[in-house]
């Protein structure tokens, strides 16, 4: 008896047919993309693209044990946790890591730089985690070589001495010379109903001297947030030449600060330095592992650096001068005849940067109290908000060195890539559009006065 669920003979002959032509179809498609280059439906997934996958899952769901630590992510949601799904301990991230740095070293293919590449950062977040399981278990030192990949360079005591003596001499007075520099600095604290027009002015010219230089994409752009739900400016790339900051007024409150963080924040900056990597991977795009940004990392690390680094490379010493004399001093309601000491005073307060790695180095390692630590920033390095730097690297660590030791580290390439004449701009460029923590000059050194036109 025939069975209730069979076809009648008809509707068998016509599935045979569409079978039969969906199987003729498929072998098609497998040899017309074996002819063209192309991965096929039938070919095995690329082991490197499985692993780099992974990687991004991992990192995402060490995001679930604390926000901060994943800057930005623009990549497909398939690979974000779930909405109800358990925040896995560290052990568990760390065992999985493990299992993924294996699967990576064991891998037969061939050894590429991304699969290098991979293999870092897989290794980087390893010990990022474990400095998180057992905080202080590594000294200052080796946590800026294990988690970051740059190594601390000792600080020159005499330019510190020498900028300290010249600021005693443009603030003459009575006291402590910190709290002369403190005074000097109240002076030209902007209005608050000022603040947010002045910076709109310092974010158009620092892209238009950006522009001058890279190619930045007609749809690029940056919305700006103002809000005091972030402590200073917060960046995150949204993907497709596009970026969020969100800014405190209090952190564009001095005058200075208007450059300081539109460049460092945009451009040449972090949004300037996402679109130049974007560009760089068309046509197929940022690699998986390279749309997950985590803010310990040595990526996010060297990043810091060069966009401290672009500030100055925007504004060398007399353009700076000029802009603040003539656009910001005016639109602030300061004397624009205040501008060449204003100038001279804030640049020798950031030479003196430096100074507070080897402050920060003993009071992380506990040779000093948190007190000595913020009377020596004061006095050494003439930080105005000790505390609170002590109590960022209370929070990232050795994190703290981005701004200053990565800014140098990033400076020194790039002067060495370009040599006397050439292009810095360009070597810059070259460096923020590769994927990955430089170590090295880039491939292909610029050419003196070779620019790119926008």
């Amino acid at each position: 008896m025939a069975s209730q669920f069979a076809l009648p003979p008809r509707r068998m002959n016509q599935r045979r047919v569409v079978i039969v032509a969906g199987v003729v179809l498929l072998l098609l498609a497998v040899l017309a993309a074996f002819r063209l280059g192309v991965p096929s439906p039938l070919a095995p997934a690329d082991p490197v693209e499985a692993q780099a996958r992974r990687f991004v899952e991992l990192a995402l769901a060490f995001g679930q044990t604390d926000e901060k630590e994943v800057d930005a992510y623009f990549g497909p949601d398939s690979l974000r946790p779930k909405a109800d799904a358990k925040v896995p301990s560290l052990d568990d991230l760390q065992r999985d890591l493990t299992t993924l740095a294996v699967d990576i070293a064991a891998d037969p293919g061939p050894v590429t730089p991304r699969r290098t590449r991979l293999a870092s950062r897989v290794a980087h977040l390893q010990a990022l985690i474990g400095t998180i399981q057992k905080p202080r278990s590594l000294s200052f030192d080796e946590e800026a070589r294990r988690v970051y990949g740059i190594d601390p360079a000792p600080v020159d005591a005499a330019a510190m001495a020498r900028a300290v003596a010249e600021l005693g001499r443009l603030l003459p007075g009575r006291g402590p010379l910190a709290a002369r520099v403190d005074a000097f600095r109240a002076r030209y604290v902007i209005p608050e109903d000022k603040r947010e027009a002045l910076f709109d002015r310092a974010l158009g010219e620092c892209r238009r001297r950006t522009r001058a230089h890279w190619p930045l994409p007609s749809t690029e752009r940056v919305d700006v947030e103002w809000t005091t739900s972030v402590d200073a400016a917060w960046h995150r790339y949204r993907g497709n030449y596009h970026s969020q900051l969100q800014i405190n007024p209090q952190a564009v409150a001095f005058l200075g600060s208007a450059i300081d963080v539109a460049c460092h924040e945009a451009y040449p900056g972090h949004h300037a330095q996402f679109v130049m990597q974007t560009l760089a991977a068309r046509p197929n795009g940022l690699p998986i592992e390279e749309r997950v940004v985590l803010l310990r990392s040595p990526d996010s690390m060297f990043r810091e650096g060069a966009a401290n680094y672009g500030v100055d490379l925007a504004f060398p010493p007399a353009d700076r001068l000029a802009f603040e004399r003539d656009v910001l001093f005016p639109l602030a309601g300061f004397p624009a005849t205040d501008a060449a000491r204003f100038e001279k005073v804030r640049a020798l307060i950031d030479v003196l940067a430096p100074a507070t790695a080897p402050i920060l180095r003993d009071y992380r390692d506990g040779r000093i109290t948190a007190d000595a630590a913020a009377a020596a920033l004061q006095r050494d390095a003439l930080v105005s908000s000790p505390q609170a730097l002590l109590g960022f690297v209370d929070q990232l660590g050795a994190y703290a060195l981005g701004y200053t030791v990565a800014r140098d580290w990033v400076a020194d390439r790039v002067a060495a890539a370009a040599g006397k004449d050439g292009d810095r701009w360009a070597v810059l460029k070259t460096y923020v559009a590769a994927p990955g923590m430089p170590s090295s000059p880039p491939p292909s050194t610029p050419t003196p006065s070779t620019k790119d036109k926008p």
